[in-house]
């Protein structure tokens, strides 16, 4: 996992808003710099990423610095959509709340490089599931939160109202923060889920957007897959075929089927992952270890019941299967990321 956190990139903006807001001082910024090899000044461009390694280990000593659980919703509601970039901006001018939504699902990444979104509509609610593409460690919450919190924020300003009426169920017990996260979510707030969903009344995605401008929306959007491209290394197709996968819920649907959904022939989606630099077998393996990390690292299921969730008729393969992604079998793993967690102790 540690790889991953070094590849994936993450924009410094929601930091240097940090800096602005906590009125941090010169002792505050070179505890939260610490052994990072990074510069204030570096921070300040307003253009610069940093690998998500660099960024999971400025908030874990920012979080210390401040001694403040929970510090992070006062970021969060600083935040408006052009904080968000082109992604902000391309949400806030689509047509309605629907494409906004599927501005957010397939170029999230693009701020936040941890998670990986899907959208799964029903009669009575769309739901935006968020599934952790790689181990944050202690500042899991952290992230998490104020991703959702976010999107909270570009939905109630296409909307003119806040969240009254949405769902936001996520996969952890309550923090110690509990009553100020209720607070700063609008609708209704669940813990120890099976995994992170936000669910909207489903009659809200055809709500128009107050600021549409199909102009600035189709310049914001070629923006947002620009970079995508340059900062992911992904394209639209990758990231749609992903999403097909992740909504599969490990029931994997064959190459063939997900071209269907596509509108393209086998043949096509062959063709344009390969210029991508990818292949359907590619996007399957990271989404199956993705999800497969996800499970142990944060769910109490067997490793039986975690091989089967993912399709794999045998425990027995899905053995093999994982020694061949991460180089040990699942309970090894599993066993090891609980011995670090007990070695440092409670999490902020």
């Amino acid at each position: 996992m540690v790889p991953e956190l070094q590849r994936k990139q993450m924009p410094v903006t929601y930091l240097r808003i940090a800096l602005r807001d906590f009125l941090l001082d010169e002792n505050d910024h070179r505890a939260m710099l610490a052994g990072t090899g990074l510069t204030l000044s570096r921070l300040r461009q307003s253009d610069a990423y940093i690998s998500l390694a660099t960024m999971r280990d400025l908030l874990q000593n920012l979080s210390i610095r401040l001694r403040a659980p929970g510090w992070h919703l006062g970021l969060a509601s600083h935040l408006s959509f052009t904080s968000h970039g082109p992604l902000g901006v391309a949400a806030a001018t689509a047509p309605d709340l629907r494409t906004a939504i599927d501005v957010l699902l397939r170029y999230t990444e693009i701020r936040a490089p941890y998670v990986w979104l899907t959208g799964e509509p029903g009669t009575d609610y769309f739901i935006i599931r968020a599934v952790e593409a790689v181990d944050l460690g202690p500042v899991r919450q952290l992230l998490v939160e104020t991703m959702f919190l976010a999107i909270q924020s570009i939905v109630a300003g296409i909307l003119g109202r806040n969240l009254a009426g949405a769902q936001l169920e996520l996969a952890y017990s309550a923090p110690p923060y509990d009553a100020a996260l209720r607070r700063a979510f609008d609708g209704d707030l669940k813990f120890d889920g099976e995994g992170h969903y936000l669910r909207l009344p489903a009659g809200w995605l055809d709500e128009s957007c107050a600021l549409f401008d199909d102009q600035l929306h189709r310049a914001a959007t070629s923006r947002c897959r620009e970079l995508l491209r340059r900062v992911t290394g992904e394209s639209d197709i990758e990231v749609a075929v992903r999403a097909e996968l992740l909504a599969a819920r490990g029931k994997m649907p064959k190459l063939d089927v997900v071209a269907r959904s596509q509108h393209i022939s086998p043949r096509t989606l062959i063709r344009r992952l390969k210029r991508a630099g990818t292949s359907y077998q590619k996007i399957l393996v990271d989404v199956h270890r993705a999800l497969a990390v996800d499970l142990l690292l944060h769910s109490e299921l067997q490793v039986a019941e975690i091989a089967y969730r993912l399709g794999f008729g045998d425990p027995a393969n899905f053995n093999r299967a994982f020694r061949g992604w991460t180089g040990e079998a699942p309970g090894r793993f599993r066993s090891r990321d609980r011995r670090r967690l007990a070695a440092a102790g409670p999490r902020k």
